[in-house]
């Protein structure tokens, strides 16, 4: 079982949780990662657990870090809505440990009154994806007509594995409304493009003011990678 500890318990209003662990083109990772670094948000929360990878990370500066998953809070200063932001280096490696994490970070959403959860993922092409479409799927067909606005695709077939998909589908269990966004990647590359065409379309659902050039100026650099590439095959 998944220990979780928490280090704040803010008063919120009507707060949204919004996650993304790493997974096909991290794109769903790099998406919520830039949230957490460009809003500024606060660590709410860590969890641990025995079906997370038996290794640490080595960080830049050679130090170590536990495999982890991470809960983050930010507060809109205007409007005062607030935002849960799930991430963390890694998805656990069995079922049983990915459903224990996901109605663990439900239960948490819940005691802060969550009603709405958004997750992130890829929708995986295979081949390489110039512009990359945003893909939806929900728990509710009212969801999906307030995302076409966004020039989203519905997804009409497939699966979304992982906690990611775990994440808002058993949220429907507890009375939420849950919405997957993907991004469209061919799965093969760290897809920054991918998450900064998914981190768009979210920010303008929640109504969120966000500096993606960061993402934006990784995601060229990616393509001007793969173009050197194309020209040394």
């Amino acid at each position: 079982m998944a220990t979780m500890k928490m280090y704040k318990k803010p008063e919120m209003m009507n707060p949204v949780l919004v996650g993304g662990l790493p997974g096909s083109g991290y794109v769903a990772k790099l998406a919520v990662d830039h949230l957490v670094k460009e809003l500024g948000a606060e660590l709410l929360g860590e969890i641990f657990s025995p079906s997370f990878p038996p290794q640490v990370l080595v960080t830049k500066d050679g130090i170590v870090e536990l495999m982890k998953n991470e809960l983050h809070w930010w507060q809109d200063g205007e409007t005062k809505a607030d935002l849960i932001l799930f991430t963390g280096n890694t998805q656990a490696v069995s079922p049983e440990g990915q459903y224990d994490i996901a109605e663990k970070v439900l239960g948490v959403a819940e005691e802060f009154g969550v009603k709405r959860v958004f997750t992130l993922a890829a929708f995986v092409t295979g081949e390489r994806v110039e512009k990359p479409k945003v893909f939806a799927t929900a728990t509710e067909p009212e969801l999906l007509d307030d995302l076409k606005k966004h020039g989203v695709v519905v997804m009409k077939e497939g699966n979304v594995g992982g906690t990611n998909g775990l994440l808002f589908g058993l949220a429907k269990l507890r009375k939420m409304q849950g919405v997957c966004l993907l991004g469209e990647t061919s799965g093969y590359i760290i897809d920054a493009k991918s998450a900064h065409a998914v981190l768009e379309t979210l920010a303008k659902v929640l109504g969120v003011r966000v500096d993606t050039s960061a993402l934006e100026n990784r995601a060229k650099e990616t393509e001007a990678f793969l173009r050197r590439m194309q020209e040394l095959e």
